[in-house]
């Protein structure tokens, strides 16, 4: 999949928050049958690195998987590519608890991508007041 973009007003790249994030992905992901089950928001510290979000989800036939979603924020507008842990995205500082949620890996990229996961170590925590369950 190609980078995805519209207007977006909402927040500058630096300062956007797991609200924001949130919100984002329930607009644009918790749709069609598709729900968020968790969420973790790895915030960019510089404006040459991207804000990467963790979501699990689950498919409208049950099935979980993790999306991992790109952003950048520039000039009034938002950026976004998604990919899911079939094909082993390059970002790999997903919450490591994640992992228990989904079923076997069903690709070597999703085995090696789990490995990486696994050695990176982090841990998950509530990032908001409120987080979907």
């Amino acid at each position: 999949m190609g980078w995805t973009s519209f207007t977006y007003n909402t927040a500058r790249h630096l300062d956007w928050t797991a609200e924001q994030a949130l919100d984002f992905c329930q607009k644009e992901f918790n749709r069609n049958g598709y729900h968020i089950l968790r969420f973790w928001l790895e915030k960019a510290t510089h404006l040459t690195e991207r804000n990467v979000i963790y979501l699990v989800m689950k498919d409208p036939d049950g099935d979980h998987f993790i999306l991992t979603i790109l952003v950048d924020i520039m000039e009034g507008n938002i950026f976004y590519k998604e990919m899911d842990n079939s094909i082993g995205p390059i970002a790999d500082s997903c919450p490591v608890a994640f992992l228990s949620l989904l079923p076997e890996p069903t690709s070597v990229y999703d085995a090696e991508w789990r490995k990486r996961v696994i050695k990176n170590g982090v841990i998950y925590h509530h990032q908001i007041a409120e987080t979907v369950s």
